[in-house]
């Protein structure tokens, strides 16, 4: 736990000093997109280990409850039903990715971008029916 609260706490500093260096950076005319990604990126940071540290408190609070949402994450039904959403998840993006190949053909897009597209596409199907093979040889 103090370790998971001393990277929360790390994640929240650096996120303060990448907000405040596009703050310094803007003086500086820097363009705008690198101080809008230090921004984001900061805020970004900043939020997600603040939000990790209320959860930490909040946990040591009420251990009992706590307890409680670590059996529901382990429970066998869940992670049953969070496999099976996130392989259909990618399924989706996989034809999206496939999609969004075709549409850049019709809107004329560099060559570049319907390869990338149809790469990532070839690449996922490749990864699943290596793991598909992987899988059945452990079980």
């Amino acid at each position: 736990m103090k370790g998971k609260k001393a990277l929360y706490i790390a994640l929240v500093i650096a996120g303060v000093c990448l907000a405040a260096a596009a703050l310094i950076l803007r003086e500086a005319r820097v363009p705008d997109s690198v101080g809008g990604a230090l921004m984001g990126s900061g805020s970004g940071l900043a939020a997600m280990g603040l939000a990790q540290l209320l959860t930490l408190r909040a946990e040591r609070k009420d251990p009992v409850q706590a307890r409680k949402k670590e059996i529901e994450v382990h429970d066998e039904r869940n992670v049953a039903i969070r496999r099976r959403a996130k392989a259909l998840a990618g399924d989706v993006l996989q034809w999206a990715v496939m999609a969004a190949a075709w549409v850049s053909i019709g809107f004329g897009a560099p060559l570049w971008v319907t390869l990338a597209a149809a790469v990532v596409f070839v690449l996922k199907s490749v990864l699943e029916v290596y793991l598909v093979v992987r899988y059945q040889r452990e079980m």
